[in-house]
């Protein structure tokens, strides 16, 4: 090798090692600002003038965490720093029950069991039998007749009891006696008797009895038989405290008088001015996102005391909790819709967007837990109104809004067995579009359906992404919207 190429073989080893970073020329590079000293660069630190903490992931103001070994002792800014209970929601920071609910919705926020009462009474609607009303019952006789002799005389003094569970009332015609003959009609004007029902009652039913009496002079006051039924001789009846509900004929006639009369419940009629406001925020590519809606108190009422069947075992029953018509949840798309095509995001983005929102709204919660029950499908529009739900709520929520913007939908039911024998089940969503996204199933149609992950707001579950826990899993079936 002559002079001339020892000298290129040279230069070319310096420069290969200047561009590795093995030798540097010059003075050394001057360290990334960090004001604070925390170790953590100004431009990756929230909090670049405060040592004790550095990541606000919902960029509300408030810190994850401290930083290591600090404490709120440490913070420098005035006032110091507070840890956020929520950090990815924007809209809230402080959980006081760590009940996941924060404390600006949270309608019990010092009670972990409690966080919102729709019908407005006071009780909590996991504790709450009807969350959906005020429960009470009255009961009003119009009128009464007597048609056979109550001993042998051809008329009656009469009185009515009206007893409510164990509480129980007597009426009388102003202090006096109802004096009738047989067969005449008699008018009844009182104030009707209402119940007020507890509204935490471990009871699913509350008792109705009115009885008959003829008053005797000489004795015990002689019943009087108004019931046909040859083993009771007063009206019995049940008002279903879950559904508000009773059946009754409102004209009895029994063996020995017939009677007219009423009974009333908290209003089902509601107005469609009558609103639950909800304000929902969230966090998705790195902004803080929000808006407010109105949702009918009837159209929630009416889902919530649907007769559709909670527990579905087919494709068709899972179906029809899908309710992309709803107006509710063409309100909620029509938001999401809006804010994401001001961003000018793409139909993936938009999925994305979308997803984060329904993954951050709907704290997750177990039906065993809120409901009593093993398994338990919510509509939507009871999802939204009461925050919480496990992955079939918060799927057929996101499949509703996807839909009702006119994407390809459907729903992915996933069964399968662990080692120890226990059978486990998840729903998801998945969207068809085209491109490689990610993990997906493909329906017998041919149709690529990308995996989208509900549940778990802070695992950045994106369009997708499969949770490990699916991993290796086979989709029971694909049910298209």
């Amino acid at each position: 090798m002559n002079k001339k190429n020892i000298v290129i073989f040279i230069i070319s080893i310096l420069l290969i090692s200047i561009l590795l970073g093995y030798i540097s020329l010059g003075d050394k590079e001057e360290p990334l600002p960090d004001a604070d000293k925390d170790g953590v660069p100004d431009y990756k630190d929230d909090f670049p003038n405060d040592p004790a903490a550095s990541i606000d992931s919902d960029g509300d103001g408030y810190p994850d965490g401290w930083n290591t070994g600090k404490s709120q002792s440490d913070s420098t800014s005035i006032p110091p720093l507070e840890i956020d209970d929520l950090p990815d929601n924007p809209g809230e920071w402080k959980d006081s029950d760590g009940d996941g609910v924060g404390d600006k919705t949270d309608e019990f926020p010092d009670d972990p069991d409690e966080w919102i009462d729709v019908d407005k009474d006071g009780i909590g609607d996991n504790s709450d039998k009807n969350p959906t009303v005020d429960l009470s019952v009255s009961v009003i006789v119009n009128k009464f007749k007597i048609t056979k002799k109550v001993d042998f005389l051809k008329w009656a003094q009469v009185y009515f009891k009206i007893k409510i569970n164990d509480e129980e009332n007597k009426y009388n015609n102003n202090g006096r006696l109802w004096k009738v003959w047989l067969n005449q009609e008699q008018s009844v004007s009182h104030e009707k008797f209402t119940y007020d029902i507890p509204d935490d009652t471990k009871e699913d039913f509350t008792d109705i009895e009115i009885s008959f009496f003829d008053y005797d002079f000489f004795g015990n006051d002689d019943i009087i038989d108004i019931n046909s039924d040859s083993k009771e001789t007063s009206i019995k009846l049940k008002f279903d405290n879950v559904k508000n509900t009773i059946y009754y004929d409102s004209i009895v006639i029994g063996p020995k008088a017939s009677i007219w009369f009423e009974i009333t419940t908290p209003d089902d009629d509601i107005s469609d001015d009558v609103v639950i406001s909800k304000t929902y925020s969230w966090r998705y590519d790195k902004k803080n996102w929000e808006f407010s809606i109105d949702i009918p108190k009837k159209t929630y009422d009416d889902y919530k005391n649907s007769d559709i069947e909670r527990q579905p075992r087919t494709s068709y029953g899972r179906k029809k909790f899908v309710t992309s018509d709803e107006k509710v949840i063409k309100d909620v798309a029509t938001e999401l819709n809006g804010l994401a095509d001001k961003q000018g995001y793409s139909s993936v983005d938009t999925t994305n967007f979308i997803l984060s929102f329904v993954q951050t709204i709907v704290k997750y919660a177990d039906d065993n837990e809120t409901c009593g029950e093993v398994e338990f499908w919510r509509y939507p529009v009871e999802t939204l109104v009461e925050g919480l739900g496990d992955c079939e709520d918060s799927s057929v929520l996101y499949a509703s809004i996807m839909d009702n913007l006119g994407y390809d939908v459907a729903l992915l039911l996933y069964y399968w067995e662990e080692d120890d024998g226990t059978n486990l089940g998840h729903l998801a969503v998945g969207v068809h579009l085209s491109g490689n996204h990610g993990s997906y199933v493909t329906h017998s149609s041919g149709k690529k359906y990308y995996y989208c992950e509900t549940t778990t707001p802070n695992a950045n579950y994106v369009l997708g992404r499969l949770p490990p826990e699916l991993e290796g899993k086979k989709v029971k079936s694909i049910i298209q919207v």
